[in-house]
């Protein structure tokens, strides 16, 4: 099996639901709940660590969509 290069690998971080708030900027862990429940973000489970996370690359993503319908409503 031959790995890709460094450089050309994508790397993702998990967040913790209240990193992911953080990054929100609601400060609040629950936000994050609502959106997994609702479907709008997809949840992780790891091994060794029991509570759920998210990957930072879909939670911008999540974030981007969002600017983007606001603007488009703006018009």
């Amino acid at each position: 099996m031959k790995s890709l290069p460094l450089k050309t690998q994508q790397f993702d971080y998990y967040l913790n639901f209240t990193d992911a708030a953080t990054v929100l900027g609601s400060g609040n862990h629950t936000r994050i709940t609502t959106l997994v429940k609702e479907g709008k973000l997809p949840a992780y489970s790891l091994p060794l660590t029991p509570k759920l996370r998210v990957k930072k690359s879909e939670l911008l993503g999540l974030i981007e969509i969002s600017s983007s319908e606001h603007s488009t409503d703006e018009r």
